[in-house]
Formats: structure tokens, C-alpha cells, sequence
């Protein structure tokens, strides 16, 4: 059963609306309940959620059963949606980077939440983050308690930083334990590309002049990725 509660994906559908989102990929999909707020969010932008997942034992050490599987979640959430397709692959063989870009070229919001290894989240998201739209979102799950998720967020924050999107932390969410999960999310430097003043209420500055010191600042960020 399909259930449409859970904290974290509440606030992801919020993301998809807010965002306008259309080419949504889930990597992480287990038994659905994510995806399903992904897929009522989609509704309302005219959206297709893509969503990959190993569906077998998985982990560094095979220490996690499986979740559900491929058919027992289309069945389910084909009760309620038809706004999705899911894939059964396991995202850290070469194969999927290519199958990514074949199947959504353009990607507006990725929720990044399969293998939690630190090579496993850093896979990820270097298949992700090259299709990204100019403004699109990356949400990682589980970066407050989990190592590898934690660290490569922290990465992305420092040695991995080219200076093309910005971080935040929200440590909150509750799990199956009680313990507050975490999310991280990345989103792509698009705000400087656009002059949108359009309300003059009274500022230091003219609106030129906002720009202007705005891309200084932006192109001043950039730089390599550290080796």
C-alpha cells in the first residue's frame, strides 16, 4: 500500500511544484512512498517521474534485504498515477550513466537516495549532475546519520566545489529509529542569469547595479575542483 505521509516527501512534492519541475529522477526507489509524492507532484506540473532502483540484497556488505520490487511498485502506484516509469538496474555499473542520458537528457529535480556509500552517492550523482536544467535541484536523503552521504555533502561543500551550485542542510525528518535522517540540497547557480526586478521599493542601488555586483561575486566563486 502506497502511503502518502512520510515527512521528507512531503517536502520533495513541495520542490517539484515550486520548481515547476517536469523531468523528475528518483534514484532510491524501494517500496515507492517517495515516489508517489513525486508523481502527485508531477501531476500538477504536467511531469514524469523516472525512477531506478537495484531491488535486490544491496550494500557494501549485503547487510540490507530487499525492498519490494519493480512490479510490486508499478502495481501500486499505477492504482493512483501513470506518470512514471521505473527501471531495474543498479546505478553504480557503467550501463546506467549512458541509460540516464538516453532517458532524460534534461533532468529539472533528481532525489538521490540509493546505495549510501560514499562511492555509491558520488556515482550518483556524477551521472546526474551533467543533465541538470541550469536551475535544477539535487536532494540527497540520509546526510545528517549516514557516513558516506554525509561526507561526500561535505565534499561537495569543499574539495568538489567548481563553484556552480550551492548547499544547505536540513537536519530533520524522523525515521523507523526515532533519529532525525537529513537532507542535502544542492541547487545550480541560476539566479544571477536573471534581471527579474520589476518592484522598485526603495534601495541603496540601482537594479543594473544589483546585477552587475551579483555576477562579480558569482563569477568570483568559480574555480576549479580541487585534485
Amino acid at each position: 500500500m502506497i502511503q502518502f505521509n512520510a515527512d521528507y516527501a512531503q517536502l520533495l512534492e513541495k520542490f517539484v511544484l515550486y520548481a515547476r519541475a517536469k523531468v523528475i529522477v528518483e534514484i532510491g526507489v524501494a517500496a515507492g512512498f517517495t515516489t508517489a509524492l513525486l508523481c502527485r507532484g508531477a501531476q500538477a506540473t504536467r511531469g514524469h517521474v523516472y525512477g531506478f532502483d537495484i531491488w535486490q540484497v544491496h550494500g557494501v556488505w549485503n547487510q540490507f534485504g530487499q525492498f519490494s520490487s519493480m512490479q510490486q511498485v508499478q502495481q501500486s502506484l499505477a492504482r493512483y498515477f501513470n506518470n512514471f516509469t521505473l527501471t531495474q538496474i543498479d546505478s553504480k555499473t557503467p550501463q546506467f550513466p549512458p541509460l540516464l542520458a538516453k532517458m532524460c537528457p534534461k533532468i529539472n529535480f533528481a532525489f538521490i537516495d540509493g546505495c549510501h556509500s560514499y562511492d555509491g552517492i558520488k556515482n550518483d550523482f556524477d551521472a546526474v549532475y551533467p543533465l541538470m536544467d541550469r536551475a535544477g535541484i539535487v536532494v540527497f536523503h540520509d546526510t545528517l546519520r549516514i557516513d558516506g552521504c554525509r561526507e561526500f555533502v561535505l565534499d561537495l561543500r569543499t574539495k568538489l566545489n567548481d563553484g556552480t551550485f550551492d548547499v544547505i542542510d536540513l537536519p530533520w525528518g524522523i525515521n523507523e529509529k526515532g533519529r532525525p535522517d537529513g537532507l542535502s540540497i544542492l541547487v545550480k547557480r541560476d539566479f544571477q542569469n536573471h534581471e527579474g526586478i520589476d518592484e522598485i521599493c526603495s534601495s541603496p542601488s540601482q537594479p543594473a547595479e544589483i546585477y552587475r555586483r551579483e555576477r562579480e561575486w558569482y563569477q568570483s566563486q568559480l574555480r576549479k575542483p580541487s585534485t
